[in-house]
C-alpha cells in the first residue's frame, strides 16, 4: 500500500509532544529522524540543545516567541515562520515562547547526507497569505519547489488549508517519501481517512490524492529516499 494513516503518540516524557516518528507504529523511516508536533509554554519551554549532522525543518502552527540559534540574537516567531536550520557540525537552538504564549509548532528532522555543507546555517521564512486555489484549498510552500526555503537534503514541505470541501493533488515521486500530518479537522489521502493528530505515511507513489472538508489543515513533507 503506498499511503498507511499512523496516529500520532503522545510521549511519555514529555506530555506536550505527538511525534509520528519515532513511535510505537513508525519506531524508524529513513530519512526521517524525528517528525512531531510541539507546544511550548512560559512553563514549559522548549530549551536550546544541540543538533549535529542533520537539517531541522520548524514550522510555528499557532503562538508567538523567538527563536534562539547559536550565539546569535534572538530572532522573531510568529504563526506561520518557518526555519530551516542545517548542522553539518554541532549548534544549538531554542524556541521560547513570548510572555504569556503558547507556541504550537511542527518539526522534522533529517539526516544529512555524505557530502552535506558541514558549517551550520539558518534560514528563515516569515508568514506569508497564499492565495485560494480554484480547489478549495490554500496552499503556501516552505521548503523547495524552487520558492521555498532551500534545503541541503532536497527535503520539501508544503502547508495546505481546505476553505471548503474539495479535493487537491500532489505530486511525490517513487524515488521519495512522505508525511502527510493532520494539524487540524477530517479528510482523506488516497481513500484512506485522516483526522487531527494523524499522518499519512506515503511510500512508493508518483502522487497522492488528498481530499478535506473546510477546516483541514495539513502539512505535507517529503525528502529523497536513502540509497
Amino acid at each position: 500500500m503506498a499511503v498507511r494513516v499512523v496516529p500520532g503518540e503522545i510521549l511519555s516524557k514529555d506530555a506536550t509532544t505527538r511525534a509520528v516518528v519515532p513511535s510505537a507504529a513508525v519506531p524508524r523511516w529513513a530519512p526521517f529522524e524525528r517528525v512531531a508536533e510541539s507546544i511550548a509554554t512560559p512553563r514549559r519551554r522548549f530549551p536550546p540543545h544541540r543538533h549535529e549532522n542533520v537539517e531541522v525543518l520548524t514550522y510555528v502552527i499557532e503562538g508567538s516567541g523567538t527563536y534562539d540559534y547559536g550565539s546569535g540574537p534572538s530572532a522573531p516567531l510568529l504563526a506561520g515562520s518557518a526555519t530551516l536550520l542545517t548542522a553539518g557540525a554541532s549548534v544549538a537552538h531554542g524556541i521560547n515562547p513570548g510572555k504569556g504564549q503558547t507556541i504550537r509548532y511542527f518539526a522534522v528532522i533529517v539526516t544529512l547526507p555524505a557530502g552535506a555543507p558541514s558549517q551550520p546555517g539558518m534560514q528563515s521564512a516569515r508568514p506569508e497569505v497564499p492565495s485560494p486555489q480554484p480547489d478549495g484549498t490554500v496552499g503556501r510552500t516552505l521548503v523547495g519547489h524552487g520558492k521555498g526555503l532551500v534545503s541541503a537534503v532536497g527535503l520539501e514541505c508544503e502547508a495546505i488549508e481546505f476553505r471548503s470541501a474539495g479535493t487537491t493533488f500532489r505530486k511525490v515521486g517513487h524515488d521519495r517519501v512522505a508525511i502527510g500530518y493532520a494539524v487540524s479537522g477530517f479528510g482523506k489521502v488516497d481513500n484512506q481517512a485522516l483526522e487531527a493528530g494523524e499522518a499519512a505515511l506515503v511510500d512508493d507513489a508518483a502522487g497522492i490524492a488528498i481530499t478535506g472538508r473546510a477546516g483541514l489543515r495539513l502539512i505535507l513533507t517529503s525528502a529523497p529516499r536513502p540509497p
